[in-house]
């Protein structure tokens, strides 16, 4: 099936929080996400519960879009869909894939542009 097939007429929705992106030394059960992989671990937290001693380098002010939209894990194309035309628009994102969601962090100065881009493609943003 084609991705647009799927996104037509889907939501997405932001969250109210904002997010920090951190480079910690240890993970965070509070967080949203956390990434460990050979070389870091990456920590994604609701900025209000970031504390001085838990980064060694991070970035505030991002929010996350989640696409609330189900579709079998053998889809392809979904995130090539919203990243390019994301990337049309000068827009950066990060992505985070769980079983049955896709998560995108934007830059919360980004939400306007976001939003008009994904309608673009038929998206809903509740």
């Amino acid at each position: 099936m084609n991705p647009d097939d799927y996104l037509k007429n889907g939501t997405a929705y932001f969250w109210n929080e904002s997010f920090a992106i951190i480079k910690s030394d240890f993970t965070n059960p509070d967080a949203f996400a956390n990434i460990t992989d050979r070389d870091e671990i990456t920590v994604i937290i609701d900025q209000s519960k970031l504390e001085n001693n838990m980064a060694s380098e991070h970035e505030k002010d991002w929010k996350i879009l989640t696409l609330d939209v189900v579709f079998p894990l053998d889809t392809v194309g979904i995130l090539a869909r919203i990243s390019d035309v994301l990337a049309k628009r000068g827009i950066s994102l990060m992505t985070i894939s769980a079983y049955s969601r896709d998560h995108f962090l934007i830059r919360e100065e980004d939400m306007p542009e976001v939003i008009v881009a994904l309608q673009s493609i038929g998206i809903i943003i509740e």
